[in-house]
């Protein structure tokens, strides 16, 4: 199984939150993933597939950059205003203390999805499950078996065995073995999620047959995630409702693991050219091996002084969405995010009127003007997402003479730009936004800005701007829906 639930849909289904029975509309949210049709050509499944691949991944590394803060995060808050409401757990056992956020959605056809992400290395209890680096044996059908196995728990002779022999038939003449951190981190939280009595989660997800799991995390997180992805499936859960999705995630087992358990899992490892972290173990220790398929960012060197910050992956995610939504679009599979629409019969059609990329200006820095036009893209795009009816229109048109050719009810002057200090890898993010009415009546007039780098995350710093302008917008357009 190369993706999750390709029985019936493609495999970023899981991921769409433009389910319009249940959420709320979003902006590139709603674009949503491809499903496949018999009359489908080979080349125009590859190409759905990997438009699919770049939704799932999208949506996870914002499921993954939440989980770091599941309160009021700017992710959490981006992700709650897309209908996703993610809940906060936090369970600690000696020196082991586990930190996931969970949540339950549905797909465009109503189908329920539930996610679980784990955070990454945060505290220093995190940092030492990552180096604790003995191994444990891994094996058995319930939690209990596991721990025996593992030398948790006293006894698990018949465990052991079944192991052994299970090792044998697999033709490995080693024990398949997991980094011992790790693991006491996915059993502390299958403990919490397993047990009836405190949480349902899991319980309500297996009840439902037509559910899918999600499991994500960056760093520590993704290691836990395959874990108890893998543990889930030997306690009997379907590996065809299930997929993880991991970033910069180490290796968490040894050769005999991935030979006997690598292939059954749904698995898709995203790394990047500078991110070290995929292969300190094995690099170091030499007895861990990795597997899944890999998907691996592309970053500029300079950033090899923290390059396994999730911000990174989150930037290059957004880029490589758009990639391979621009490759479905010029296929004619999907259509992008359009200049006009006309979604809503008795709705006011709303002129988006915007100003160039300023991030082409002079005093601009070198990665200020390669994020700009991204940035530009994803923000407008949200703006977009506002309006049943909206018209986009840039200079040198005037805006007051389109508001009276196309007929439309407000003007919303949009300018996006970039402004750099003396510092070249750090700028200043602004959009400026007047709204007024056809009688030009100003409605509402600000800015927002916020300053940013790759490093502190250009898209992190486009999710504050906007939640500000849109927040404004909303308050002023009673009629809009809101989340």
């Amino acid at each position: 199984m190369k993706y999750l639930f390709k029985k019936t849909v493609s495999a970023g289904l899981v991921f769409l939150m433009a389910c319009t029975a249940c959420l709320p509309v979003s902006a590139e949210i709603p674009l949503g993933s491809l499903m496949f049709a018999a009359e489908d050509t080979k080349e125009v499944r590859k190409q759905k597939t990997e438009y699919n691949r770049a939704y799932s991944i999208l949506f996870s590394i914002l499921a993954s950059s939440a989980a770091y803060a599941p309160e009021k995060g700017i992710e959490k808050m981006y992700l709650s205003g897309h209908g996703w409401d993610f809940v906060p757990h936090q369970i600690t056992d000696g020196k082991t203390t586990v930190h996931f956020i969970t949540a339950k959605g549905c797909m465009a056809d109503g189908r329920p999805v539930y996610v679980i992400s784990f955070r990454g290395s945060s505290d220093k209890k995190d940092w030492a499950a990552d180096f604790t680096t003995g191994q444990v044996v891994y094996g058995g059908k319930t939690l209990e078996e596991s721990e025996r196995v593992a030398g948790i728990l006293p006894g698990g002779t018949k465990e052991k065995a079944a192991v052994a022999q299970a090792a044998k038939e697999a033709g490995t003449a080693t024990l398949p073995k997991v980094h011992k951190g790790f693991n006491s981190y996915a059993d502390l939280s299958l403990r919490m999620l397993l047990d009836s009595v405190s949480y349902e989660f899991l319980q309500q997800y297996r009840g439902e047959k037509d559910a899918r799991l999600l499991l994500t995390g960056h760093s520590l997180g993704g290691a836990v995630a395959t874990i108890m992805g893998q543990r889930l499936i030997d306690f009997g859960f379907d590996p065809d409702r299930l997929q993880v999705i991991t970033f910069g995630a180490p290796a968490v087992g040894n050769e005999a693991f991935k030979k006997m358990y690598g292939k059954r899992l749904d698995l898709i490892r995203v790394t990047n050219t500078e991110d070290p972290v995929p292969l300190v173990l094995q690099g170091v220790l030499r007895n861990y091996r990795q597997f899944g398929e890999e998907v691996r960012f592309r970053i500029p060197k300079t950033f090899n002084n923290m390059n396994h910050f999730l911000h990174l992956y989150l930037d290059s995610g957004l880029q490589n969405y758009y990639d391979a939504l621009d490759a479905a679009v010029r296929e004619g599979i999907i259509q992008d995010w359009p200049d006009i629409r006309r979604g809503g019969k008795e709705q006011p059609v709303m002129l988006l009127y915007v100003e160039g990329n300023d991030g082409e200006r002079k005093n601009s820095a070198t990665n200020a003007k390669s994020a700009m036009k991204l940035l530009e893209r994803f923000m407008l795009n949200e703006y977009k997402a506002l309006f049943p009816n909206y018209i986009v229109i840039r200079p040198p048109l005037d805006p007051y003479e389109a508001l009276r050719t196309q007929e439309a009810d407000y003007l919303l002057v949009l300018k996006f730009h970039a402004d750099t200090n003396q510092n070249n890898n750090n700028w200043f993010l602004t959009a400026e936004q007047t709204l007024s009415d056809k009688d030009g009546n100003m409605l509402a007039s600000g800015s927002a800005s916020k300053r940013t780098s790759p490093l502190a995350g250009n898209i992190l710093a486009a999710l504050e701007v906007l939640g500000v302008q849109k927040a404004e917008v909303l308050q002023n357009l009673p009629w809009l829906k809101q989340p």
